[in-house]
């Protein structure tokens, strides 16, 4: 439901430029409401569900989603829809670390690569769907059915969590608190920077300064939401940086893609969705090849080849024949896919596997939160960037992504040649 909602969403935003008479920086808060709110508690999420049970605080984060969503496809108008949209996103924080969590409390450790590997597997495949879903919706003026879709979809997931999960084992009755001044300082340091990026305002230095707060407060408290100690894993914080740009270069350029093929290539909403389809398909088949190959070799390698071909595959759109000719975009399209498949399963389970096993709520929380971050920020950057006057400059956007890929090469060489302490240990 949660990466349904974002990519079928992108196809839609002509629709809601058109019904809703939102303008540019709405449409950017349509996406970015959620993708704030969302990476601020994934966090939270994770302490919550290590407090009061990863299947406990999953099964409310999918009635809730499935609550918001029916508000938010019943939004009057664009403000109204981008407070739901915050709503949607708390919502969506519960329920995606519990996914994770409760992969790795299953998994043996010399299985934890291949496992997440098919996680990330069957969340992209979901993500493929999103443009299709939305691209039909929008095509027969029923827009609003992208959030509607997300009801039926609550119940089936609902049940199948009650019948299938495991229970969630026995709670110690003294635990520590939650430290929700932290959250508190994470969530508006998050907008604050989000928001001077989409409407260029002083509020960066404030966002700046709010999350060195959140540094102090992490630094000084006894039960910190983000223990720093697990900041001392260089590979962990390698996986980080390489998650933050790698994923805001993607979601930067996902977000834009539709609108260019839509408003400058005169693609219709459906084979807009229809042409992101190879590129996702490929990389549902290739994240859980990723993670057989973290299993066998470590992530230096794979994270390696995959941040190349991201890259590459930016690199190629820059060429004025892919821009020129309509179809012939897919093929930098199906690169990309490529690239990031090899990079999706190991960011998870290197972040995952490098913190003990009572925080794994933790650690799945802090994986999410790098990707949402970015996503957040991403779609903040580059759409500031390649954004004029509703005219999106598509050099810009590649360009911008390039540069975030290359980031990211030099930083694999922080993890091992051969897996060593990246890979969780038997119980």
């Amino acid at each position: 439901m949660a990466f349904i909602d974002t990519t079928a969403l992108t196809v839609a935003l002509p629709a809601l430029r058109e019904n809703l008479h939102a303008s540019d920086s709405d449409l950017l808060w349509i996406h970015n409401a959620y993708a704030v709110t969302l990476a601020s508690l994934l966090l939270l999420s994770g302490s919550l569900g290590d407090r009061y049970g990863i299947r406990r605080t999953f099964l409310w984060g999918i009635a809730c989603f499935g609550i918001s969503s029916i508000a938010c496809g019943l939004a009057p108008n664009a403000s109204i829809l981008i407070a739901l949209r915050a709503l949607q996103g708390v919502s969506a924080a519960l329920m995606i670390p519990g996914s994770l969590a409760m992969i790795a409390r299953v998994t043996p450790g010399h299985s934890l690569g291949r496992a997440i590997g098919l996680w990330s597997a069957f969340t992209l495949m979901a993500t493929a769907l999103g443009p299709v879903i939305g691209g039909i919706l929008v095509q027969n003026n029923l827009w609003r059915g992208v959030f509607f879709i997300n009801l039926p979809l609550s119940v089936i997931a609902g049940i199948i969590t009650l019948k299938r999960s495991p229970a969630d084992p026995t709670l110690p009755t003294q635990s520590h608190p939650i430290d929700w001044p932290g959250a508190s300082l994470l969530i508006i340091g998050l907008a604050s920077l989000s928001y001077a990026l989409i409407d260029r305002s002083l509020l960066f230095a404030f966002g700046t300064l709010t999350f060195l707060l959140f540094y102090l407060r992490e630094k000084s408290t006894s039960h910190p939401l983000l223990p720093l100690a697990l900041l001392r894993s260089r590979p962990l914080l390698a996986a980080l940086l390489i998650s933050l740009v790698i994923y805001a270069a993607w979601a930067g350029f996902t977000y834009l893609l539709p609108s260019y093929l839509i408003e400058t290539l005169r693609f219709s909403p459906t084979n807009a969705g229809l042409l992101q389809i190879p590129t996702l398909f490929v990389l549902a088949i290739v994240s859980p090849i990723a993670g057989k190959l973290l299993d066998r070799y470590g992530p230096r390698p794979t994270l390696a080849l995959g941040s190349f071909l991201c890259a590459l595959g930016f690199a190629a759109l820059l060429w004025p024949g892919f821009i020129g000719f309509p179809y012939a975009i897919l093929a930098p399209l199906l690169m990309l896919g490529l690239g990031l498949g090899f990079c999706a399963a190991p960011l998870s389970a290197t972040i995952v596997s490098n913190v003990p096993a009572e925080h794994h709520g933790l650690a799945a929380g802090l994986n999410s939160t790098a990707a949402r971050i970015a996503s957040a920020l991403g779609v903040a950057l580059l759409g500031s960037l390649a954004y004029h006057e509703q005219v999106l400059h598509f050099s810009t956007l590649a360009a911008s992504a390039v540069i975030l890929c290359l980031i990211a090469i030099p930083a694999t060489l922080v993890f091992p040649t051969k897996k060593t302490s990246t890979t969780l240990e038997e119980p």
